[in-house]
């Protein structure tokens, strides 16, 4: 009995274990039959997204290049030392391998310390690249390349980044590019950016940052289980990126070199050099000047460099030929002088009291920059010896407001609006704005203002506005919109667009107002006692005006010199400013001088070799 009860047991729990399994079993097949046949497609495309990965190929920036065809900014290589985890064999002697490696010196690569916070980082991030060096030279990368089979898990990568072959050259203008911002691919993401790309910062490369990208390339690569990429994915497209498009600039290399080696970098100030005919900027040059290759170096020497720069007191990162504010000094005397023919000055005219050193207006006496005095002058003269005294009293006679329209009228207000990110607007002064301006100092509009303002002691303007002012003066006709580029390339090589010439405003000039300019721009340059006579061309007749503006913040005034030639029919104007440096005569003019000479020595050299 007992034994029959015992083998009831044992055969009722393998029928109910049989059951279980029968049913489990059931489930299983049931589950494989609804995987495999009615959620076939769904799961087969699961399936291969995890087999699969879309790997963005980053597309290389436009280049930049000068008038001439010369490249200003290319692209380069940037080879990265990295470590994938997943492929190191054995971590303690990967390590010492590692840092065995030396360079030319014998001193060692790699940190020891950054080399193992990096392996236990990839700890967590097995099959990403943890990098050990960046920007690594070439020597460098071909010692990792020599020894791969005896460093498992150390890989090289190479990504594009710009390069600036000139240096310091055209440094504002150009612009440089960095990292993007968390702030700047929120705004940026639906453009195709992501957390690696790199955009333009400043200048040029800022500003035109969406012609530059180009479009990313994508490929499809098959990996394992873990992650770990096996190959190409076979019939599956591969899209090759396309190449950001080429920027043609209005620039002129040589003609850039010489204005910055004439302009030392132990001078501040900006200069700029532009076509009157069509606005044209063929140079500027803002100093001290700063190399944007920095930008591009690795991560610890470029903070370092970054320090450097960020915190000169000389701000070298500021472009002054955009963003550099002085006062025009005795360049304002022309539109002083056109605004006086407007309201019926004659320019032979000697309606004034002599210059003998000053000018007593009520209880004050104000000097003229010649203590001896210029004597009887009439406008031409004045402007010809830069006769303070004159220009008070015309000044007085006419007020500001027609001094004002002239200096409007030639752009010394308004941003020019040059295709550059960041310029300033400059600043003319009236009895409003300047009560306006000095309301928290007590201090109230007198007509002795007057004698300050009309020798352009007061206002503030840029070097471009400046140089785009006497461009007017030499034109006579019609203000133009400085632009910096002349043409774009697509990738394929066509020209996409050209840049054409835009009218800023039209001069209402009468003919005799742009024979006074015309003879008094080429009396300071080439007539004896003119204050300009070291920006001489032989050949060329040059016409400028030389300017010697106060200065708030130290003993020498800013040496100011505007000019434009040739006289006959201007194919350059130009504006020098020179911060703390004296008179712009001995200091601005000579710096003109160097680039004017260049300018019409190799026009003549390309006609002489043309017959």
């Amino acid at each position: 009995m007992y034994n029959n009860s015992e083998q009831f047991d044992r055969n009722f729990k393998s029928s109910f274990l049989t059951i279980i399994i029968g049913i489990l079993f059931s489930l299983l097949i049931a589950r494989l039959i609804f995987v495999q046949v009615v959620d076939h497609e769904e799961n087969f495309r699961l399936s291969e997204n995890n087999r699969m990965r879309q790997n963005i190929i980053k597309a290389p920036r436009g280049e930049i290049e000068d008038r001439h065809g010369n490249v200003l900014v290319r692209n380069r290589p940037s080879y990265h030392i990295s470590l994938l985890y997943h492929k190191m064999e054995n971590k303690d002697s990967l390590i010492r391998r590692v840092l065995s490696i030396e360079d030319y010196e014998g001193n060692p690569v790699f940190d020891s310390l950054h080399l193992i916070h990096q392996i236990k980082r990839g700890r967590w991030r097995k099959y990403r690249p943890q990098l050990l060096y960046e920007d690594a030279p070439f020597e460098l990368v071909s010692i990792i390349e020599e020894r791969s089979a005896d460093l498992p898990g150390i890989i090289t990568e190479v990504e594009s980044r710009r390069a600036y072959p000139y240096g310091t050259l055209a440094a504002h203008t150009l612009g440089y590019t960095g990292r993007i911002t968390v702030d700047q691919l929120k705004k940026r993401k639906d453009l195709g950016y992501d957390k690696n790309d790199r955009l333009g910062k400043k200048g040029l490369e800022n500003y035109y940052e969406a012609t530059f990208k180009g479009v990313d390339g994508v490929e499809y690569i098959e990996v394992d289980a873990f992650g770990r990429r096996l190959g190409q994915l076979d019939g599956m497209p591969k899209l090759d990126p396309i190449e950001g498009k080429k920027v043609i600039t209005t620039l002129d290399l040589e003609l850039q070199k010489i204005a910055e080696n004439a302009f030392p970098d132990s001078l501040k100030g900006g200069l700029v050099a532009i076509d009157p005919s069509n606005g044209e900027v063929l140079a500027m040059v803002s100093s001290p000047r700063m190399n944007p290759n920095i930008f591009s170096l690795d991560s610890i020497s470029r903070k370092r460099e970054w320090a450097n720069v960020a915190l000169d007191s000389d701000a070298p990162l500021n472009n002054r030929a955009l963003v550099g504010l002085y006062p025009p000094g005795s360049l304002f005397k022309f539109f002083t002088a056109i605004a006086g023919m407007q309201q019926g000055i004659h320019p032979k005219a000697k309606p004034y009291k002599p210059c003998r050193g000053g000018y007593q207006l009520g209880r004050r006496y104000q000097k003229c920059w010649k203590l001896t005095g210029h004597g009887n002058v009439d406008m031409i003269e004045a402007l010809k010896t830069s006769c303070d005294v004159y220009f008070y009293q015309l000044g007085l006679q006419i007020d500001m407001d027609p001094i004002n329209n002239v200096a409007r009228m030639f752009g010394l207000e308004k941003k020019t609006h040059i295709d550059l990110p960041i310029e300033k607007r400059g600043v003319l002064i009236d009895s409003v704005t300047y009560n306006r301006r000095n309301k928290r100092l007590g201090w109230r509009w007198t007509r002795g203002q007057i004698l300050h303002l009309s020798i352009g002691q007061g206002q503030l303007v840029t070097p471009l506005q400046m140089a785009n002012a006497f461009a007017g003066l030499g034109n006579g006709y019609q203000l133009f919109k400085p632009r910096l580029i002349k043409a774009i390339i697509g990738a394929d090589g066509r020209v996409e667009s050209y840049s054409k010439p835009e009218v800023l405003k039209e001069l209402s000039l009468t003919d005799s107002i742009r024979y006074m300019v015309n003879t008094a721009l080429n009396a300071v340059v080439n007539e004896p006692g003119g204050t300009g006579r070291r920006a001489r061309v032989k050949g060329v007749r040059v016409g400028g005006k030389t300017g010697s503006a106060e200065n708030p913040h130290g003993e020498l005034t800013h040496a100011w010199f505007g000019a434009v030639a040739p006289l006959e029919k201007p194919e350059i104007a130009i504006a020098v400013v020179v911060e703390n440096a004296g008179h712009g005569g001995s200091v601005a003019a000579p710096i003109a001088s160097q680039v004017l000479n260049y300018f019409f020595e190799r026009k003549n050299q390309n006609v002489q070799l043309k017959k």
